[in-house]
C-alpha cells in the first residue's frame, strides 16, 4: 500500500489519531492525488464515516492552510462543496472574496461551481451578476448553487426570470424555473409551479422537486387547491421507481400521505375519486416494489421496510373500504383532462367493469386522441371493446402513430 492509500484508509477509518493525521497532511499538503481518491471513495462510504471526514478536514484547517482549501477546487465533489465554503466563509476576508470571485467569474467549471457555494455563505453582491447568469446553466451543480447564493441576496430579478420559465411553453425551462426555486429557498410561487407541472410532458420530474420545497403533507392540510396537491402526489408516485428514487418516499413524507388519504376516504367526500385513483395506483406500486427485487436490490434497508410498511398499511384496509374505492374512481371519468388520463390505466389493471358506460361515454364526447386511444385500450383490456367503439372514434384520430396503435387494438 502506498503512502496516499494510507492516508486515505486512515482518513475514513476508525481510529482517530492517525485519522486527524491524515486529514492534517491533506489540508498541509494541499494533495489532488489525496483529495482525488477521496472524492472516488465518498459515495461508497456510510453517512456516518462521510460525516466523520469533513468533521476531521474541518478541525484541520486553520489560519495558515485554510487558503489551501482553494487547491481543492479542481475537483468538485457535491459532497464536499457545502463543507469547503462554510470553512472558507470563516475565514472570510476582502482579499480571499476577491479570490473566489475571479474563480466563479474565469475559473473552470468545478472552479466556478464551488466558488457559487462561497456565495452562499458570504452573500457579496459583487457576484450578482455572475451568479444570475450561472442560475440557468446546463450544469446542475453550477445552477443549484448559483441559485441558492442568489436566494441569500433575495435576488428580484433572477426570481422573476425563473418566473418567465414557468409559464414556458419549453418543458426543459419549466423544469430549470422548478429547480431555481427548489434552490432558491424562499416565497415559492406554488400556483405557477403545480400549472407548470399539469402542462409539462415531464410532469413527474417537476412533482418531485415540490416537496424539497414544502411538506406535501402541510399542504394536504392547508393549501387552498387540493386537487392540484392530489394530482402531484398521483405523479410522484407515477415516477418513484422510473425516474424518481425510490428512496425519495422519506422526503416525500409517503407513509404519512397515504394514512391521511386513507382517513379521508373512509367516506365519500368531494375528492374521494381522485384519492381512490392514488390509493389504488400506491397499491399496485409498492407490491411491484416488493415483488420484483430489481426495483429494490440496491436500496437500503430503511426504504425496503418503509415500502413493506407502506404496503402493509394498504393491504391492512378491509375488502369494503377497497369496494368503495372502485366504486369511486368510476367518476373520475367526468373530471378534467390530466385526471381522465391518469385513471384509466388504474381502471384496466383493477378490472373495473362498472365503469363501462362512462368510457364509452368518453369516446362520444372527447376530441382529445390521447383520451380516446386510452379509452378503447381500456375497454379492450376489460374485453368489452365492440367493433361499433373503433368505428365510433375513427374519423376522429388524424395522429398516424395513435391510429396504428389503435388499428393494432383491432387486430
Amino acid at each position: 500500500m502506498d503512502n496516499l492509500s494510507l492516508y486515505l484508509k486512515n482518513l475514513t477509518g476508525k481510529d482517530e489519531v492517525p485519522a486527524q493525521k491524515a486529514a492534517d497532511f491533506l489540508l498541509n499538503s494541499a494533495s489532488l492525488e489525496l483529495f482525488q481518491l477521496l472524492v472516488d471513495k465518498t459515495e461508497f462510504l456510510f453517512d456516518f464515516v462521510l460525516f466523520n471526514v469533513c468533521k476531521r478536514i474541518e478541525k484541520a484547517v486553520n489560519k495558515d492552510n485554510y487558503n489551501n482549501i482553494i487547491r481543492f477546487f479542481d475537483i468538485y465533489s457535491s459532497y464536499y462543496d457545502d463543507l469547503f465554503a462554510s470553512i472558507l466563509a470563516k475565514h472570510a476576508n476582502e482579499e480571499l472574496t476577491d479570490k473566489i470571485f475571479e474563480l466563479l467569474e474565469k475559473g473552470t467549471l468545478p472552479q466556478k461551481t464551488y466558488s457559487a457555494k462561497y456565495f452562499y455563505y458570504i452573500p457579496d453582491t459583487v457576484a450578482l451578476e455572475v451568479l444570475s447568469k450561472y442560475a440557468f446553466s446546463e450544469d446542475e451543480n453550477l445552477s443549484y448553487n448559483a441559485s441558492q447564493a442568489l436566494g441569500q441576496m433575495q435576488d428580484d430579478i433572477s426570481y422573476d426570470i425563473a418566473l418567465s420559465f414557468l409559464k414556458s411553453e419549453d418543458d426543459f425551462e419549466k423544469l430549470k424555473a422548478v429547480k431555481f426555486f427548489n434552490a432558491y429557498g424562499k416565497n415559492y410561487p406554488l400556483e405557477y409551479i403545480f400549472h407548470a407541472m399539469k402542462t409539462s410532458k415531464m410532469p413527474e420530474n417537476i412533482a418531485g422537486q415540490i416537496p424539497y420545497m414544502v411538506s406535501i403533507v402541510d399542504l394536504l392540510n392547508e393549501y387552498n387547491n387540493k386537487e392540484d396537491v392530489l394530482i402531484s402526489i398521483d405523479y410522484l408516485l407515477s415516477g418513484l421507481g422510473e425516474i424518481l428514487p425510490i428512496s425519495d418516499v422519506f422526503q416525500f413524507e409517503m407513509y404519512e400521505i397515504l394514512n391521511m388519504l386513507i382517513k379521508m376516504n373512509k367516506s365519500d367526500n368531494v375528492y374521494s375519486g381522485k384519492i381512490a385513483e392514488i390509493l389504488l395506483k400506491a397499491l399496485s406500486k409498492f407490491k411491484l416494489f416488493t415483488e420484483n427485487s430489481e426495483y429494490m436490490y440496491d436500496e437500503d434497508k430503511n426504504t425496503k421496510y418503509e415500502v413493506s410498511s407502506m404496503l402493509n398499511l394498504l393491504k391492512g384496509q378491509n375488502n369494503e373500504f377497497w369496494s368503495n374505492q372502485k366504486h369511486y374512481i368510476i367518476g373520475e371519468l367526468k373530471q378534467s383532462e390530466e385526471r381522465i388520463l391518469a385513471v384509466l390505466p388504474v381502471i384496466s389493471e383493477y378490472n373495473i367493469f362498472e365503469a363501462e358506460e362512462n368510457i364509452r361515454n368518453l369516446l362520444k364526447t372527447s376530441s382529445n386522441e390521447i383520451i380516446l386511444c386510452e379509452a378503447i385500450s381500456s375497454l379492450n383490456n376489460l374485453n368489452l371493446a365492440k367493433e361499433e367503439d373503433f368505428n365510433s372514434i375513427t374519423n376522429k384520430i388524424h395522429n398516424p402513430n395513435i391510429k396504428a396503435i389503435i388499428e393494432h387494438l383491432k387486430k
